[in-house]
């Protein structure tokens, strides 16, 4: 019989590793790349739905992934494979993209088939607890952290791959179809969600038989183990070590963790385009573009650090790496805090002509016209004017706003302070602050997802993973679910001082609970002696 050193040098075994990470690629790709423009796109399909929908349409992911994680979990521990369900899931990823792309084509009000196709594609992310739940199951525990490390690094690069082709595809511009014609459009909103269609389906067969080939090296790891452990007692007269429970504890504290990195993670995807057109009052094509062109950046950043947690956690520790995440984390929303400064532009509240007038020139065109450094010019010309504009008078109040002169405010983007009073009063956040609080978080995310999955499955041992790692997906989607609908409706409602502020709390908790349980976040001991 060929020995457990000799499994884990075959190419095969290495394969396994590559196809989860495949299977994670695809998903956060097609993921990623409607990530920009969600807001805009829940504008166009149905402008009543405002922001407060914002936060339940994206929430709709992470909350079917809460529902569908552990019960994926736990089939792929019954059935003893991962091949069906992911090859399921990929399916469900394939019909919510492709009702995504044809929400146009359906009845009013739109914003219940954008959450209904949202939530199929949060439905097929039982894939990535199907993931998990293998590499923990396909690896030795010396091995696990690289290979956590390995597939946290191709889930970050298709955050680089995404957003590049969202903004890739910027130039179609947003369609609207006169009256009579279809529905049923290719432009830069439902273009990538059709690639993303392409995508799951390629990602089925990858999970055929004649591909892909199963293994459970945890299982001999764990057999051999307590084989030595069993020969050792003997020796020493001792009797038969039983496999004790997991240590439930530091399990809780992982999950606790593990959705904490996602919170901010979700954080990002909700207020970043949404900052970009209220706060600094850029248009929905340009804050796709430059936001999308931050995340692919961002993901590239992440991927470097991934790529160096397995040598850093083996000198430094994987506690102490998942410490230093956290506190990243917790500086993050520090940074976006509006410290001082003038308010932001407000948004008009225009007739079509005016804004016909006022939004002639978008982006796109006139990044493939113009080019990058007179785009640039003719931006801040039109800011320029805007200020010497002698119509303009500052605004007193929030009623007075509304019927604004329309020069003076900007066309669809801007600060809506007649839905959000806040406006007039709390200093606008300015694009420093942003690039320092997304870098923050950005380089905290990988130090918190990459530690928090290998300690959790070293705790867990040589028991089944399935189960326990979809418990673990579940505390991150529920921490998904909660985020974007706390944040947008504080955001909304109060401000940024609120949202903000309510980020830092949570996570100020989470590092005092870290803490609290630090000595209890070590691997599994078979024996005491171990």
């Amino acid at each position: 019989m060929q020995s457990l050193a000799g499994r884990l040098s075959n190419l095969a075994t290495t394969k396994k590793i590559v196809f989860m990470s495949f299977t994670a690629f695809i998903f956060n790709l097609s993921f990623s790349i409607i990530l920009t423009s969600a807001k805009p796109y829940l504008d166009k399909m149905d402008p009543t739905a405002g922001t407060d929908f914002l936060g339940l349409f994206i929430a709709a992911q992470p909350l079917a992934q809460l529902i569908f994680s552990p019960i994926m979990g736990y089939l792929g521990n019954k059935l003893g494979s991962v091949r069906i369900l992911s090859m399921i899931s990929m399916s469900f990823l394939a019909l919510g993209f492709a009702l995504y792309a044809c929400v146009a084509a359906l009845p009013e009000p739109r914003r219940w088939y954008l959450f209904a196709a949202r939530f199929l594609i949060g439905a097929a992310g039982g894939s990535i607890t199907l993931c998990f739940s293998y590499i923990a199951t396909a690896t030795t525990t010396k091995e696990r952290t690289t290979a956590v490390s390995l597939f946290q690094m191709a889930q970050s690069s298709a955050f680089v791959v995404g957003p590049a082709i969202q903004a890739a595809f910027a130039p179609l511009g947003s369609i609207i179809p006169e009256e009579g014609e279809s529905q049923l459009y290719f432009d830069m909103y439902t273009g990538p969600a059709w690639l993303s269609v392409i995508l799951a389906i390629i990602n089925v067969f990858v999970f055929l038989p004649c591909i892909f080939t199963e293994y459970n090296i945890a299982k001999e790891e764990g057999e051999y183990l307590a084989e030595l452990a069993a020969k050792n007692n003997k020796d020493n007269n001792k009797e038969k070590p039983e496999l004790k429970d997991p240590d439930v504890v530091g399990l809780v504290t992982c999950i606790i963790v593990f959705a904490s990195v996602q919170f901010n993670f979700i954080f990002l995807e909700s207020v970043a385009t949404l900052l970009t057109m209220e706060m600094l009052g850029w248009d929905e094509q340009r804050a796709i573009v430059i936001v999308g062109i931050g995340f692919a950046a961002a993901g590239l950043y992440s991927g470097l650090i991934f790529s160096v947690m397995a040598p850093t956690s083996r000198k430094v520790g994987e506690r102490i790496v998942m410490m230093v995440g956290i506190i990243f984390l917790l500086l993050g929303p520090v940074a976006l805090y509006p410290y001082s400064g003038p308010p932001p532009q407000f948004r008009c509240n225009a007739t079509e002509s005016e804004h016909a007038a006022l939004g002639a020139n978008y982006f796109p065109e006139l990044l493939i016209r113009d080019g990058i450094h007179d785009v640039w010019s003719t931006f801040e010309a039109t800011a320029e004017e805007a200020e010497g504009n002698s119509t303009c008078r500052p605004v007193q109040s929030f009623n007075d706003t509304c019927s604004y002169n329309a020069t003076c405010c900007i066309p669809d983007a801007g600060c809506p302070n007649c839905d959000q009073p806040w406006c007039e009063t709390l200093p606008a956040i300015t694009s420093g602050q942003m690039i320092t609080g997304f870098a923050l978080i950005v380089t905290g995310f990988p130090m918190g997802a990459s530690m928090g999955n290998a300690v959790f499955s070293k705790i867990l041992g040589p028991f089944p993973q399935g189960t326990w790692m979809g418990i673990l997906g579940a505390g991150a989607c529920l921490a998904r679910v909660l985020c974007p609908i706390c944040v947008t409706n504080l955001y909304s409602a109060y401000g940024t001082w609120y949202a903000f502020g309510f980020m830092t709390i949570v996570m100020a908790v989470v590092l005092i609970i870290f803490f609290i349980f630090y000595k209890r976040l070590v691997p599994y001991k078979y024996d005491d002696s171990n």
